[in-house]
């Protein structure tokens, strides 16, 4: 089931089912693909795969790039932006970092948020700001029932300090909204899903490789509060992503991890130029993004000579009686909740 069980449940709505009657299917039940994080020893065989891997892999990348391409906000009329989008995304941050949730549940908590936003324009936001602030909660706890495997009660997903906090009855009622909204299709193909694809395609060791994505991860939160987050394609952040790494520990091999990178998915090298710069520009005045990479990971390694080993490989209405007063600060969850692998493409 996508929900955990609370404490509130609905047994007072005549009209309306409890959560748990709800399910949601997960496409993928391998094994955490980062079980090698702790491991200091960068000496290891390099990664090998069989025959059906290479099949698997043939088919991964188009049905990648045709989501993404049906998915694409349409970032022209969308209602949702500037500093209610910044506010969200951020407070959203700030719980995924507070609790050790995984990159993966901020990126997908804000496109849940996103993405509601853009197909219920109808709420008004700017006369209700306190909406914004219960979407960014169910967005949040949606995404965590989704990808961790520890997930708080809903009101100690709010944390102390919050502007608004709502009860869990409110909190659910707006997930099933959401739902409704976005489909059920609750596992889009971010950029992360790139990142994951390009790192086993290409030859990088596995100790390389969880230090390379977690690098990856780090420019990524810093530049998802961004409203031009919303502008790129899935793969051209990170593709955009992925050069900043590179440029920044292996400069000599830049140029051609480009050329290699463009060529496998097939994007326009100004496009990815124009986002390098605008990520470049977000990353130089903010530290939210670095701030989760430091807390969840520790500091940032140093780059030896050979910190990268490139191998390249051949080719309703809603009101505001429902909020309450604040809760006290919660205690964060005793153990560092898992995250399930990281989705590769989408429902």
């Amino acid at each position: 089931s996508l929900y955990c069980e609370e404490k509130h449940q609905w047994e007072d709505e005549e009209d309306e089912e409890p959560l748990d009657s709800y399910s949601c299917v997960d496409d993928d039940d391998d094994n955490d693909n980062n079980n090698n994080n702790n491991n200091n020893n960068i000496h290891h065989p390099k990664h090998t795969l069989l025959d059906q891997d290479f099949f698997w892999e043939h088919q991964e990348l188009p049905s990648l790039i045709s989501k993404e391409t049906k998915q694409h906000l349409n970032h022209h009329h969308h209602v949702f932006s500037g500093d209610h989008r910044r506010q969200a995304a951020e407070w959203i941050m700030e719980v995924v970092s507070y609790y050790s949730f995984s990159a993966l549940t901020a990126v997908l908590a804000v496109n849940y948020l996103d993405r509601f936003f853009e197909k219920f324009q109808e709420l008004e936001t700017e006369k209700k700001p306190w909406m914004t602030q219960l979407a960014a909660v169910s967005c949040l706890s949606l995404a965590a029932k989704v990808e961790e495997t520890h997930v708080p009660l809903l009101l100690d997903l709010q944390l102390d300090g919050s502007k608004y906090v709502f009860e869990a009855k409110t909190i659910q009622k707006m997930e099933v909204l959401i739902l409704s909204t976005l489909q059920w299709r609750m596992n889009p193909v971010t950029p992360l899903s790139f990142v994951d694809y390009i790192t086993r395609r290409l030859g990088l060791k596995t100790y390389l490789s969880s230090e390379f994505i977690k690098r990856c991860e780090c420019l990524l939160l810093c530049f998802l509060p961004d409203e031009r987050f919303r502008c790129y394609l899935p793969s051209v952040i990170a593709s955009a992503t992925m050069v900043h790494v590179i440029n920044s520990i292996e400069p000599c091999i830049g140029v051609e991890f480009q050329a290699q990178l463009l060529g496998i998915l097939g994007i326009n090298k100004e496009v990815v130029e124009d986002c390098w710069k605008d990520i470049h520009e977000v990353t130089c005045g903010r530290n939210s993004g670095r701030s989760f990479y430091k807390r969840k990971f520790g500091s940032v390694p140093g780059s030896p000579d050979a910190v990268v080993d490139l191998s390249f490989s051949s080719d309703e209405s809603w009101t505001s009686s429902s909020v309450v007063n604040p809760n006290p600060k919660p205690n964060p969850l005793v153990s560092s909740p898992g995250s399930k692998r990281s989705r590769k493409g989408a429902t």
